[in-house]
């Protein structure tokens, strides 16, 4: 299922954060860094589901701070 737009867009207001944190998110949400690293620079998308996975792992994160 593809992301949505919402997500999209939260998903690149956090860019920064992923790529700083990039192998913790890509082993919390199960795919490689190069996938991670591929999205982030519009190769393909992740699917809603990971998406989701992947807001949920920054607002965690961003919780222990």
């Amino acid at each position: 299922m593809q992301p949505t737009e919402e997500q999209l867009t939260a998903l690149g207001n956090y860019r920064d954060i992923i790529i700083e944190q990039a192998s913790k998110v890509a082993e919390a949400i199960g795919v490689s860094q190069q996938t991670l690293a591929g999205w982030t620079q519009g190769v393909g998308d992740p699917t809603s589901e990971q998406a989701a996975e992947i807001l949920n792992f920054l607002n965690e994160s961003t919780k222990n701070r």
